[in-house]
């Protein structure tokens, strides 16, 4: 309880409430009471794998996020969510897999492009020296629209956590493309032991208003 020692226009001297009123040093002060520390809640194995899922997709999304908000940008128009939220969504109900706490991306299931272009057929990648090669099927069918199409290409080392890529490689009709991964030179002191790139690709239109979905191409050993 306070008192008013000295009237109504006194100080304040005693608890209201979360409030303290008290003289220091001369001074009438008020302070607020310190809360009591909320008892801290154990959060469930549950709770701690979607935290998990969460930090393993974001962490992923950084590294290749000029690639997803490309590959996601015409899959986000009309909605309130940017492409990386789309992105993400995707890859937390799709790719995640193992049981908490051994959760893992599932680099097989990785879409890094939403869209409805036709995606590339039998595509195929081997490494030639500082190179990965990826050759897809031609049909000499495709409208001229399709045969503009141009590839997106990229590569993703989880040992190193890095990723090269291109966003406007070659047409759709020409079968082939290359992408320089320098990631994997000799004299690249951060290359470690072991590593190895997790590739994909997609077909984005001439007026980058079409995109395919991507398809993962395979595991290429360095």
């Amino acid at each position: 309880m306070a008192k008013l020692t000295n009237g109504i226009l006194g100080p304040i001297l005693g608890k209201i409430e979360n409030l303290v009123g008290y003289i220091r040093l001369g001074v009438p002060v008020i302070r607020m009471r310190p809360r009591k520390p909320k008892k801290k809640i154990k959060r469930s194995d549950g709770q701690k794998a979607v935290n998990l899922k969460f930090r393993i997709v974001k962490s992923f999304i950084s590294i290749v996020s000029e690639f997803v908000n490309v590959g996601y940008r015409l899959n986000a128009l009309g909605t309130t969510k940017i492409a990386e939220n789309n992105a993400t969504s995707y890859l937390l109900k799709e790719a995640i897999v193992g049981e908490y706490p051994d959760l893992a991306l599932d680099f097989s299931k990785v879409k890094l492009c939403k869209g409805k272009l036709p995606p590339p057929v039998n595509a195929t990648v081997e490494l030639e020296g500082d190179f990965l090669k990826f050759k897809w099927d031609v049909n000499p069918n495709w409208n001229r629209f399709l045969k503009r199409d141009q590839v997106m290409l990229l590569a993703y080392s989880p040992v190193n956590e890095v990723a090269e890529y291109v966003l406007s490689g070659a047409r759709r009709s020409e079968g082939a493309d290359v992408l320089p991964v320098n990631i994997v030179r000799e004299d690249s002191s951060w290359v470690k032991k072991d590593a190895y790139l997790e590739t994909y690709m997609a077909f984005i239109s001439d007026d980058r208003q079409g995109i395919s979905d991507s398809i993962y191409v395979g595991k290429v050993m360095i």
